[in-house]
């Protein structure tokens, strides 16, 4: 009897959602959280609004050859998959099923990837996204597509901000350019990764000016209600000091001790704030 294997199309990238991520700040936290399970110390993010470019770049492990094409390029791969819920510096992974990675692969024209292990060479590739969307057009298989070659210009940039080891991503023409200003964009990526606010082994760089909670003082000042359940701490919410504050409980109807939360949300006077 003949042996039968799977063939995937790389239509099945548009099937799993290619084309819904667009807002940069969905690719900053998708970046911003791989630098995190990769264990880096410092995240920078160089923003060129007049270009329409962004490069982001870490002092996390990096990748071989082995890791870009069999972890980085294997959509749906999980880093749990050797069972593991941490990284080797003890941080528990923030990364989920290996999706939102196609984020940072749709979200312009052209995406550049280098990394580099310790003790290694620079490895990597380019996604020219309007390469890929012909190929899926003639529904060519993943085995069938290969990435393109880096620039001999980005792999030298590449080598003067990684020295030991990293992983730098190039975003060359966005597809909806970059709206917001650099302060929302510090502000936004403080509101959603506050521990490296206070956790001085992981820190978040834009245009060279770390990301502090500086970035959240006008956002505490707007926020006008919290509701926060019984006991829960954050410093974010101990400096909005003006906002009205009431407690959050959950009971489910059959449960008259209450369903078990802990958090908090929060509202501002205006939505543009």
């Amino acid at each position: 009897m003949s042996e039968f294997k799977f063939n995937i199309s790389l239509q099945i990238l548009n099937h799993l959602g290619r084309n819904l991520y667009r807002n940069v700040i969905t690719v900053l936290g998708e970046a911003i959280s791989n630098s995190w399970d990769a264990d880096a110390t410092n995240v920078r993010i160089e923003i060129k609004k007049d270009e329409n470019t962004m490069v982001i770049y870490d002092d996390g492990v990096g990748m071989t050859e082995e890791d870009f094409q069999g972890k980085f390029l294997k959509i749906g791969y999980s880093k749990r998959n050797d069972g593991s819920t941490k990284t080797a510096r003890k941080r528990p992974f923030i990364g989920r099923k290996g999706i939102g990675k196609l984020a940072l692969l749709s979200c312009a024209k052209n995406i550049t990837i280098l990394s580099k292990a310790d003790g290694q060479d620079i490895i990597g590739g380019v996604i020219s996204n309007e390469q890929l969307d012909l190929a899926i057009k003639d529904d060519l298989t993943t085995q069938e597509y290969s990435l393109g070659t880096p620039r001999d210009q980005i792999r030298e940039d590449c080598a003067e901000k990684i020295k030991k080891q990293g992983t730098l991503i190039l975003f060359e023409d966005l597809n909806d350019g970059i709206r917001n200003t650099i302060e929302h964009i510090r502000k936004l990526i403080a509101l959603h990764f506050k521990f490296s606010l206070i956790d001085r082994s992981f820190s978040i760089h834009v245009n060279d000016e770390l990301v502090s909670e500086k970035d959240l003082f006008e956002l505490a000042d707007k926020t006008e209600f919290i509701w926060r359940s019984e006991g829960f701490k954050d410093p974010f919410l101990d400096s909005c000091k003006s906002a009205k504050e009431k407690s959050l409980s959950f009971h489910r109807p059959d449960d008259t001790e209450g369903y078990r939360f802990s958090g908090f949300i929060a509202s501002v006077e205006k939505p543009s704030h």
